[in-house]
C-alpha cells in the first residue's frame, strides 16, 4: 500500500503532500516471479512488471521502462517501491533485486559490476525479447550498471537515463557508502548518515526544526534497513555488492555511448553524487548526451521530485534522431522551435574579456553555475529558448557539453547570436 512520505525516498518532507488524492488511495500491485538465470549466470533473479496504470499511455503508446535500482535495493522496501510508484503511471515498469539483494540469488563470492550488466541483459532477453530494445533508467547504483549494460549490450538498448550515478575512475566517485556499513554501525547510526549525505538540505538545524518528519523519516528508513536482516548470507551479499560498487570504472569506455540518445540526471541537492561528478560524465560522453542536474530533493530525486519523471517521460517519448520520422513542432522544445528538421545554430560573442559566457546547470538565473564558461566564439545547438535563456548543446569550442546561458544581458548587449556557420 502506499505510504505518505518521501522522507525516506527525498529524505526529507512528505511527498504525499504533492501526490494527486488518487496516488494514495488506490495501489496497484505489481506481477512478481523469478527468473531462473541458473544455467547462463549462475542466479535467479526476483523482478516484477506493473503498469501503465495511466490511460494515456496504455494501447499502441504503452513503452517497457527497465528500472534498476540503487544499492542494497529490495523491492520489498518501501522506498524502492516508490521510484516504481512515480513511474509506473506512464510506463510498464521492469524492475527486479541485483543479485546478492533482495529475494534473488546470494552469494558470498566476489563478484563484478560487469557480473551485473549481464545478469540485467540475461533478464531483459528471457523476460521480454519480443520487446527489445527498450527505454532503460538506472538511479545510483543502478545507474552505474546501466552504463556497463550500455556498453556491453547497446543492442538492448532504445534510450538511456543515468541518475545520480557517476563514471567511476579519472570521472570521479560517488560518496563511498561502503562505509555507512563498516563493522560495528548500527541501523540508526546508517540511516542518520544517509539522510543528511543524500540531501544537503537536511541539516542539524533542520532536524531540529522538524522533528516530526525527522521521526517519520528515521523509523521508515530503519524500518527498510530491516528487510531481510535476519536471512541467510544478508550483509554477505551486501557486501559483496558494495565490493563491485567500489571498482566501478566505465571512464575509459563510456565515450562508446556518443551514438546513444542519453540524458543524465542529478540533484542540486545530492552530497553522494554532486553535480559536478555528473558533468563530467556529461562532457565524457559528449554528442547525444543532454543533462539536466537541477532537480531538488537530494540523491532521491527520481522518487521525491514530482517533476521528475515527467520530464523523463517527455524526453524518452521523443523521436529518436536520425530515425526515419519526421519531429513535428509540437514535439520539439516548447519555445524558440527552429524548422522541423533544421539545426539552429548560435554563436557566443559577448564574454571575451572575461574567459566566456557563464552556464548555469539550470534554466533559472539562482540555478547551480558551471564550474567552467562556454567560450567566446564557440557554436551550439539550440535545444530549447524560454525568453532571454537558451538550453544548448556544445558543437564546437570550449565549456560545458550542455546547460543554459543568457542570451543578451539585461542592457540588451548580446551574448549570443544565431549564425549559419557549422562546425
Amino acid at each position: 500500500p502506499f505510504v505518505p512520505n518521501s522522507a525516506l525516498l527525498g529524505l526529507g518532507v512528505g511527498l504525499w503532500r504533492a501526490m494527486p488524492p488518487k496516488a494514495k488511495s488506490k495501489a496497484r500491485l505489481p506481477d512478481g516471479a523469478v527468473c531462473d538465470l541458473t544455467a547462463e549466470r549462475g542466479v535467479k533473479l526476483y523482478y516484477e512488471v506493473s503498469g501503465p496504470h495511466g490511460a494515456d499511455w496504455q494501447g499502441d503508446k504503452e513503452e517497457v521502462l527497465f528500472m534498476l535500482l540503487g544499492s542494497t535495493a529490495d523491492l520489498r522496501k518501501t522506498a524502492d517501491q516508490q521510484y516504481v510508484n512515480q513511474s509506473v503511471s506512464m510506463y510498464k515498469i521492469l524492475t527486479f533485486d541485483h543479485r546478492n539483494t533482495g529475494r534473488s540469488t546470494i552469494k558470498d563470492e566476489p563478484c563484478t559490476m560487469e557480473d551485473y550488466a549481464d545478469d540485467a541483459a540475461a533478464l531483459l532477453k528471457a523476460v521480454i525479447p519480443e520487446k527489445l530494445p527498450v527505454y532503460v533508467i538506472g538511479i545510483s547504483f543502478g545507474g552505474m550498471v546501466a552504463q556497463h549494460l550500455a556498453i556491453r549490450h547497446p543492442e538492448l538498448i532504445k534510450k538511456l537515463v543515468l541518475c545520480c550515478c557517476a563514471t567511476g575512475g579519472e570521472g570521479g566517485m560517488s560518496y563511498p557508502i561502503h562505509d555507512w556499513y563498516a563493522p560495528g554501525t548500527t541501523i540508526e547510526e546508517r540511516v542518520t548518515k544517509k539522510i543528511f549525505q543524500a540531501n544537503t538540505d537536511r541539516t542539524e538545524e533542520w532536524k531540529e526544526k522538524n522533528k516530526t518528519e525527522w521521526q517519520m523519516s528515521l523509523a521508515l528508513l530503519s524500518r527498510d534497513e530491516k528487510v531481510g536482516i535476519d536471512e541467510p548470507l544478508r550483509m554477505e551479499g551486501i557486501t559483496r555488492q558494495l565490493e563491485a560498487r567500489r571498482n566501478h570504472d566505465t571512464w575509459d569506455k563510456i565515450g562508446q555511448l556518443a551514438d546513444m540518445e542519453v540524458l543524465v540526471l542529478g540533484s542540486t541537492q545530492d552530497n553522494i553524487t554532486p553535480p559536478a561528478i555528473m558533468e563530467n560524465m556529461v562532457k565524457r560522453i559528449g554528442k547525444n548526451c543532454q543533462s539536466k542536474l537541477d532537480f531538488g530533493w537530494g540523491h532521491a530525486f527520481i522518487a521525491a521530485d514530482t517533476a521528475a519523471m515527467p520530464y523523463v517521460n517527455k524526453w524518452l517519448r521523443q523521436p529518436i534522431e536520425g530515425k526515419a520520422e519526421t519531429k513535428s513542432t509540437e514535439q520539439l522544445p516548447a519555445a524558440g522551435k527552429a524548422e522541423a528538421g533544421a539545426l539552429q545554430v548560435w554563436k557566443v560573442v559577448g564574454g571575451a574579456d572575461k574567459g566566456g559566457i557563464v552556464v548555469r546547470v539550470g534554466e533559472g538565473t539562482s540555478s547551480a553555475q558551471a564550474e567552467s564558461r562556454l567560450s567566446t566564439g564557440a557554436l551550439v545547438e539550440e535545444l530549447a529558448v524560454n525568453g532571454d535563456r537558451l538550453n544548448y548543446r556544445l558543437l564546437r569550442g570550449e565549456g560545458p557539453v550542455t546547460g543554459w546561458v543568457a542570451i543578451k544581458l539585461s542592457g540588451g548587449k548580446e551574448l549570443l547570436v544565431k549564425t549559419d556557420e557549422r562546425p
